[in-house]
């Protein structure tokens, strides 16, 4: 279905995609994005402080956004790297407590802001969305847990933990070994494992004499694809 008129097209589309409350209908998707505060936002916009009072759900219209834990001493990890139609803040503005990350813009982009109670009046409408936001609040947890359980790894092994999930979605295999894109910069992928650029490139370099891979520019060549998931484990054969 293409956008009511006094919708704007982008917005619908997001709307339509996103995972909170698919399956419902168009009148109750329209409702809500009827609702919403639709803003235009630039790279290091923030978006939400830790701490700040809950009362929105945002939504990712145009561009990419980071939920990070930043620290006193200036240090950031990325928990999640979202984009168009993904959902934010949702856990804590469903119950109604703080935000407990710091939220960016981590390019250009468009965000729509939705009240918490239009999304509860929805859920009363149409029960099946609650199911939706069970469902998706649940795998977020155990997304975190997986977070937390790789900050407890030495970086190397955070790394190999990445690098070994990453190539089971876009490894391409070729002659010299299992081919990944790193999928960012390699400043950006320290910050998301919780570290700096210098010990990164460390690390790459211990698992390169290691002879587990090589390094292309963003691109790995990934050579010993069983120690990598050994180290990425936490679990190294003494």
């Amino acid at each position: 279905m293409s956008a009511p008129q006094d919708i704007r097209p982008d917005l619908w589309a997001a709307m339509r995609g996103c995972r909170l409350w698919r399956g419902a209908s168009e009148d109750v998707l329209a409702n809500l994005a009827r609702s919403t505060k639709v803003a235009e936002v630039r790279r290091g916009d923030q978006l939400v402080a830790e701490g700040d009072a809950a009362q929105h759900v945002g939504l990712v219209i145009a561009g990419r956004v980071l939920v990070l834990y930043m620290g006193a001493d200036g240090k950031r990890i990325t928990f999640e790297d979202l984009g168009v139609a993904d959902p934010f803040g949702a856990v804590a503005a469903l119950a109604g407590g703080r935000y407990p990350s710091h939220i960016e813009a981590a390019t250009p982009g468009t965000i729509a802001w939705i009240d918490r109670e239009t999304l509860f009046d929805a859920m009363a409408q149409e029960p099946e969305i609650a199911r939706n936001l069970i469902a998706d609040l649940a795998s977020r947890v155990v997304n975190f847990t997986s977070v937390v359980q790789s900050m407890a790894l030495d970086v190397p092994s955070r790394l190999a933990r990445y690098l070994f999930q990453h190539s089971l979605a876009v490894g391409r295999t070729t002659t010299d070994g299992l081919r990944v894109d790193l999928g960012m910069s390699k400043a950006d992928l320290a910050q998301a494992l919780g570290t700096v650029p210098e010990t990164l490139s460390r690390a790459l370099g211990r698992l390169k004499d290691e002879g587990v891979l090589d390094v292309q520019g963003r691109t790995v060549i990934i050579r010993d694809v069983g120690a990598l998931a050994r180290l990425g484990s936490g679990y190294e054969e003494g």
